[in-house]
């Protein structure tokens, strides 16, 4: 019945109880989307930082659910029996795309078929960034040409997010993996369960005719060989999992100009769902943006001293964010979070290291440090750590400009020390 792409769990191998409780855990959470689903539209989102965007523009009227919570990676993520409810009863589901999560896009498809799905890659107001290449990205162009936005019509857009940022800009898109691949992924819930208070906002806009979301099913993508991809390309460093999707850095949601695009386009989005509270949402987008206009004037005031300082990150997923903010990494100590980067890389690194005297290496929570401590050894580098999905900050709708502070708080606190 569910068309896992990674290994879907047996009930001929489980053992009865625990049959017993995941038909009750099933059939509660199926209760528990109709109930929703009563008050109002059913949102099933992918991520924290998108599930938190939607808990914002939702705010008032309802909340998300989520699928890849707490330290999963959404990269091979395994689907749980008792998730499949949520995607069947789905009015709405808001994800980034098989760029970042290939192992749901037949989940979705198919157990969604009905619900109106949105592919944030290809929302109107998303700023794109191309993949780097190499180990070492201090020889990129970083100005990228800002020649892939989406032109879709920003007049409406511009209504809740800020109009002294020029979201035509936008570069084109990175496609980088959310990395915690810690099978701990909770199943999603509403906020009354905690962790499923994360509503993930999607930029929608009435006249780019967001009825036909795309469904997230990219079966034609060959989204699953990117670990094989850190040997072979290792001399490439591409971050992509055999994209086809013209090589875009996935992690959208880290340009705060992306964010309030998402927002703006799960308010529209919504407002068509959910034509009685169309004002909430679309208010609610409003008010986000404004929130996160501040918090980026925050941010750049915070790295401004540290512009200069060069760094490296355990994996290329903050190209977003650095470009948004003008502190670009020099490189990367790994090509994916899930593999274990090469000698000949980790050689690179080393080099880079010493030959930009390097400030800092960070590192991310959810996995060991043993690289980034082999790659600063014999330096005076610096280890620190930051996190592009927020995965020990508590869902819902502060989970998305928190998520920007601790990036700037931790580059700033490893660049800026002594």
């Amino acid at each position: 019945m569910v068309p896992f792409s990674a290994a879907p769990f047996s009930f001929a191998e489980a053992p009865k109880s625990a049959v017993r409780l995941s038909i009750a855990t099933a059939l509660g959470l199926a209760a528990l989307t109709t109930t929703a689903h009563a008050d109002a539209p059913s949102v099933v989102t992918s991520i924290k930082p998108i599930h938190s965007i939607a808990s914002a523009v939702m705010e008032g009227v309802g909340e998300p659910f989520i699928l890849v919570d707490g330290a999963a990676s959404p990269h091979g993520f395994a689907l749980k029996p008792s998730q499949a409810f949520l995607l069947e009863g789905a009015d709405v589901v808001f994800w980034v795309g098989p760029g970042l999560a290939s192992s749901l896009a037949k989940p979705i498809s198919s157990m969604a078929s009905d619900a109106v799905t949105v592919e944030l890659m290809d929302a109107p107001g998303i700023e794109h960034l191309a993949l780097r290449e190499g180990a070492t990205f201090d020889s990129h162009d970083h100005d990228h040409g800002h020649d892939d936005h989406d032109d879709h019509g920003h007049d409406e857009d511009k209504e809740a997010s800020h109009d002294d940022h020029d979201h035509d800009k936008h570069d084109e898109e990175k496609h980088a993996h959310d990395d915690h691949d810690h099978d701990d992924h909770k199943e999603a819930s509403h906020d009354d369960h905690d962790h499923d208070d994360h509503k993930d906002e999607e930029h929608a806009h009435d006249d780019h005719g967001h009825d036909e979301h795309k469904e997230a099913s990219h079966d034609d993508h060959d989204h699953d060989k990117h670990d094989e991809e850190e040997h072979a390309h290792d001399d490439h460093g591409h971050d992509d999992h055999g994209h086809e999707d013209g090589a875009r850095d996935a992690h959208i949601w880290l340009n705060p100009d992306n964010g309030i695009a998402i927002a703006n386009v799960m308010a529209e989005t919504l407002a068509k769902a959910d034509p009685d509270h169309a004002d909430t949402y679309r208010a609610n987008a409003k008010k986000f943006a404004e929130r996160i206009e501040g918090v980026e004037s925050e941010i750049a005031a915070k790295l401004e001293p540290v512009g200069g300082k060069k760094f490296i990150v355990f994996h290329d997923a903050y190209h977003h964010f650095e470009h948004h903010f003008d502190i670009e990494a020099s490189g990367s100590v790994t090509l994916t979070p899930e593999a274990i980067a090469s000698a000949e890389r980790l050689a690179k690194i080393q080099d880079t290291i010493k030959d930009l005297n390097v400030t800092c290496v960070f590192q991310e929570p959810q996995f060991e440090a043993k690289l980034v401590d082999v790659a600063i050894e014999g330096s005076s580098a610096r280890k620190g750590t930051i996190d592009p999905l927020g995965t020990e900050i508590a869902n819902g709708p502060d989970l998305y400009p928190t998520l920007l502070m601790n990036l700037a708080d931790g580059l700033a606190d490893c660049l800026g020390g002594e």
